[in-house]
Order: structure tokens, then C-alpha cells, then sequence
């Protein structure tokens, strides 16, 4: 008896975007608008700005494209965020070696208190503490802020 022949199928191997649809990914994840993302990638010349909304809408919520465009934000995120962790310790080099070598006193405090500054250390960071808890009305609130500013101004 003959075998029935086998159709098979490939799983899990989905096709990739396409050249246009790469395109608009990358335009949506940096900023632009759908619409105008959707107008530069396709030929969208004759059609109405109602009619590239939706296609433009619809394209965006293609799950292939939708989790391209996640990617993308993601690697621009991490991206991001490594040349700011670089800036930042460079930064703290340079200023650890203003602290450590500056020829004149007043140029190695300013360094020193920079670093202390510093996310990091957090030693010189400027606070503002509200100490006053009591519940006061809005028409108090505007008496004391004409009063203060009475005095600012020397009415």
C-alpha cells in the first residue's frame, strides 16, 4: 500500500518584514507620526488622508511590525542609555583627575565638590525641606504669597 504523501509545514519560522514595512519600523520608533511614516514608505500619493490613516493605523498594529517597532525602541532605549552611563564616567574621570592634579586650590575644591555631587556620592546635593505640616486654607495660602511678595517688592 502507497504512503499518502506529507505536506509539511515549517513552524516557527515566520517570514521577515518586508523592505517597506522595515522602513516604517524604524520611522515610527524614532518619533514620526504614522500617517507620515506610513506616506514616505508607500506610494500614497493619490490616496486620501482618511484612507492612509487607517492603512497606516492597521500597518502599526500588525503584530510583525508592532513588535519590530518595540524592538527597535528598546535597542534605542539601551543605546541611550550606554553612551549616557559612558558620558557619565568619563566625566567622573576627568573630574577625579582635576581633584587629584589641578595646579591651583580653588580648581581641585570645585572638582572635589563636583564628584561629591555626583549621582554617585550624592554629598553636596541641594535639598529643600518643608518642614510646615499644618493644613491652611487657599485664601491663607494667597495672604501669606501677597505678603512674601510684598516684601520681595517693597510695595
Amino acid at each position: 500500500m502507497a504512503k499518502k504523501p506529507t505536506h509539511l509545514r515549517l513552524v516557527g519560522r515566520e517570514q521577515p518584514l518586508t523592505g517597506k514595512q522595515e522602513a516604517f519600523a524604524k520611522l515610527v520608533a524614532g518619533g514620526a507620526v504614522l500617517s507620515d511614516a506610513y506616506r514616505e514608505c508607500y506610494a500614497a500619493d493619490a490616496m486620501k488622508d482618511s484612507t492612509v490613516w487607517s492603512e497606516a493605523c492597521r500597518l502599526a498594529q500588525n503584530p510583525k511590525v508592532s513588535a519590530r517597532i518595540k524592538a527597535i525602541q528598546y535597542d534605542m532605549e539601551q543605546d541611550h542609555r550606554t553612551r549616557e552611563h559612558r558620558l557619565r564616567e568619563h566625566v567622573l574621570k576627568r573630574l577625579q583627575e582635576e581633584a587629584d592634579q589641578a595646579d591651583n586650590a580653588s580648581s581641585r575644591i570645585r572638582a572635589l565638590e563636583l564628584l561629591g555631587k555626583s549621582l554617585s556620592v550624592s554629598m553636596f546635593s541641594d535639598r529643600i525641606e518643608q518642614t510646615d505640616t499644618t493644613e491652611r486654607t487657599a485664601s491663607e495660602i494667597e495672604r501669606d504669597l501677597r505678603a512674601k511678595l510684598d516684601r520681595l517688592i517693597g510695595s
